[in-house]
């Protein structure tokens, strides 16, 4: 199997990210850190000296190093989990010489229990960590511009994924899992067809891909995915038909955004299939969509990619719609 880019926890948002290690690891670790720095205090002023290179304002005191290191505190009577930021963690990684560096990031890497947002947010248990980027990973981006959504507010993103059909929701849901690790979610609101995604998950997407706008109007696809190889925009490409594309004598796909259509239209050029020039659709007489078709010529072609790339990511094919494609090759 081809070798794909490592993903680590230190590739999330640095502030926005928290990190519950394991109670005998976080103890031996802080132990170890405070050794290396020779004392209490003059860890501290490490700490303090290193979050000026990465912009870090928020100051760290030897009170709130305790706390963090014993991983609880009492706030109003009661004893509540704290969990560390994981810039404190990437500050003391950069503390330590360069020949002990590595192996300690794996090794806390490793211990790591879950990791989570700040607030009210759910955490991703059993972590894969490192996770990989893949066509599976990426896909889950094409999501996000399609039926997904990030919405931004004074208490930071909060995202969903509306898929009324059972088994494209069942997929989105198994993509974040194999990606990611596992998660809680509402039930409830699963059975309408709709699942929230962890803030700690969305907060990566933005943070690694630069995928700050999907909302219907402005939504488009970042450089960083564009660019990518041929298999990794065949998954994109099938997650927005998935979400946004309907499978006749042609596939077309459909999105009010001017912008992300041309966007998923090179996309498709790109993987060698064959499309026709982007049209508007009217609604009694009033401007409906933007849309585009693939061509029945490509068909063959894009079946073929598909189940070479289901081989390796059984998430990434066209899903419910998947047979239909099937049945107008044969």
């Amino acid at each position: 199997m081809k070798e794909y880019k490592e993903i680590h926890i230190w590739d999330f948002p640095p502030t926005e990210t928290y990190v519950r290690l394991k109670d005998d690891f976080r103890c031996s670790f802080f132990k170890y850190m405070i050794k290396n720095s020779g004392s209490w205090q003059k860890f501290v002023d490490d700490i303090n000296k290193v979050k000026l290179r990465y912009k870090i304002n928020r100051g760290c005191s030897r009170l709130g190093l305790s706390k963090w290191i014993k991983g609880k505190f009492f706030y109003k009577g009661k004893l509540k989990k704290i969990n560390l930021p994981l810039w404190l963690l990437i500050c003391c990684f950069d503390t330590l010489p360069d020949d002990k560096r590595e192996a300690m990031k794996s090794n806390v890497e490793a211990n790591i229990e879950y990791y989570s947002c700040w607030g009210k947010s759910n955490p991703v248990l059993n972590p894969k960590l490192p996770f990989y980027l893949t066509p599976e990973l990426v896909s889950v981006a094409f999501h996000f511009l399609g039926d997904g959504h990030i919405g931004k507010s004074g208490n930071g993103v909060s995202s969903s994924y509306r898929q009324m059909n059972v088994k494209g929701l069942d997929n989105f849901l198994l993509k974040l899992r194999n990606i990611f690790g596992d998660f809680e979610y509402s039930k409830k609101e699963y059975a309408d067809g709709r699942l929230n995604i962890p803030k700690v998950i969305t907060n990566f997407y933005v943070y690694y891909f630069g995928l700050d706008k999907t909302d219907t109007f402005t939504g488009y696809v970042p450089s960083s995915i564009k660019n990518l190889e041929k298999e990794f925009l065949v998954a994109g490409l099938a997650a927005f038909i998935v979400d946004e594309g309907h499978i006749f004598e042609v596939i077309t796909i459909y999105s009010k955004n001017e912008r992300l259509i041309k966007d998923i239209s090179g996309i498709a050029i790109r993987c060698g299939y064959i499309c026709y020039p982007i049209r508007e659709k009217y609604a009694r007489g009033n401007f409906d969509t933007y849309r585009f078709n693939i061509s029945i010529r490509s068909f063959k072609n894009f079946y073929d990619d598909l189940n070479n790339l289901s081989e390796k990511f059984p998430t990434c094919t066209l899903v419910q719609k998947q047979e239909r494609l099937a049945k107008k090759i044969q």
